[in-house]
């Protein structure tokens, strides 16, 4: 039924529809291996972790559209938004598009930060998530993409008992930019 939408779903489930009417992501199951990889790095942080979503790569070098993210997601910025929300010495998951993550240094002062690829260990080409994957692809290995990475990453942050997200929480920016926010304000 939902593949019928289209992109006319999307449509019609933006602006001030997109409170009222949600899609449908909740359907849209992680393939049992993906949730492997999640559950073990949850394991690995003892399912006793905090987790943070610090949006930055484009858009924060897009000043014009987001012109505060850039130094409401940096390092210091990022150590005084969260003194009041985590507990000093907590575990802490960065999900983030940043690919330079000693960006985040600053921040292991105060807490032990974890990023996704500290564990490739789980979908390296020794894992068992690669074998399983190859063995399902007729022996054509499969890459670990952005995608992949993506539904990892997001899975693990919900997993968080916090979870601080770029968006709602570190930046008065709006997630789409600029003057996106006028439809909800009539």
């Amino acid at each position: 039924m939902y593949c019928k939408f289209g992109n006319y779903w999307y449509r019609v489930c933006e602006g001030e529809t997109e409170s009222i009417v949600q899609r449908p992501w909740h359907l849209i199951w992680k393939s049992r291996r993906l949730m492997d990889i999640v559950l073990a790095v949850a394991s690995r942080l003892n399912w006793d972790y905090d987790a943070v979503h610090i949006e930055r790569g484009e858009k924060a070098r897009n000043g014009e559209l987001w012109p505060n993210l850039a130094t409401d997601t940096s390092p210091d910025t990022l150590i005084s938004t969260l003194r009041d929300k985590i507990e000093d010495g907590r575990s802490l998951y960065v999900a983030t598009n940043e690919p330079d993550t000693s960006f985040f240094d600053p921040l292991k002062d105060k807490y032990s930060t974890h990023f996704l690829d500290e564990y490739k260990d789980l979908w390296d080409e020794n894992s068992e998530w690669n074998s399983k994957m190859t063995k399902l692809n007729n022996g054509n290995p499969i890459e670990f993409d952005g995608y992949t990475r993506i539904s990892v990453d997001t899975e693990v942050f919900l997993r968080g008992k916090k979870q601080i997200e770029t968006f709602n929480d570190l930046t008065n920016d709006c997630k789409d930019g600029i003057n996106t926010y006028s439809t909800l304000a009539n």
